[in-house]
């Protein structure tokens, strides 16, 4: 599979686990929606504007891994895409990591479909670092 083809899928997977963030930006009711798996149903308005800086600050986080990967589609060297393709991996494992302890402990964490796209992307980039073509 060609790397950059890695690179474009990934931009949109990732793109697709921000989505909820992006989403409980501009809806109330979604962002209480993922509130109340948390905090129950009235929670306090501190846990609201925690929420609301985190959804922010990790959504400015993923437009800015984005723009990484999508400035990586200039580069034409095997060598180099192999090379990025693995440090996008160690990004996204560290990325998903908080996630998969969560899931494990039992305790909260992000929607099962987030955390499934992760692992997709995880998956791609490490493929992309070994098996990658131009």
């Amino acid at each position: 599979m060609k790397i950059k083809t890695i690179f474009k899928i990934n931009i949109a997977l990732i793109f697709l686990q921000g989505l909820p963030l992006f989403i409980s930006l501009f809806s109330p009711e979604f962002k209480m929606m993922l509130l109340g798996d948390v905090f129950g149903n009235n929670p306090s308005d501190d846990a609201i504007m925690m929420f609301d800086q985190f959804a922010l600050v990790l959504g400015l986080v993923i437009i800015g891994i984005i723009a990484l990967i999508y400035g990586s589609l200039s580069f034409n060297d095997i060598n180099v895409l192999r090379r990025l393709s693995l440090l996008y991996f160690a990004l996204a494992g560290f990325f998903a990591l908080p996630d998969l302890i969560s899931a494990f402990k039992g305790e909260p964490t992000a929607p099962l479909p987030v955390i499934v796209l992760g692992l997709i992307g995880l998956g791609l980039f490490y493929y992309g670092s070994r098996k990658g073509t131009i």
